[in-house]
């Protein structure tokens, strides 16, 4: 009976797991749409550099999204 509790509970964290990388994938988008939103109205040097981090912060979330499914 322990064992099924732990199955149970095991497969809940996981689930949590996955679907809280989900959530931050899409925190991710959010933050590339704002960024270009922002550079296509604010005209900066830096403007190229925070689209490549913010590309760079969506490739890193989509590396979390594949890492926790591998994991888990």
């Amino acid at each position: 009976m322990i064992d099924q509790i732990n199955t149970y509970l095991l497969l809940a964290e996981k689930l949590f797991a996955v679907l809280g990388a989900l959530i931050y994938f899409i925190f991710a988008l959010v933050v590339v749409k704002q960024v270009t939103s922002m550079s296509n109205n604010v005209y900066d040097k830096f403007n190229s550099v925070l689209i490549v981090f913010s590309y760079l912060h969506l490739a890193f979330s989509v590396f979390l999204i594949i890492l926790t499914l591998i994991v888990g």
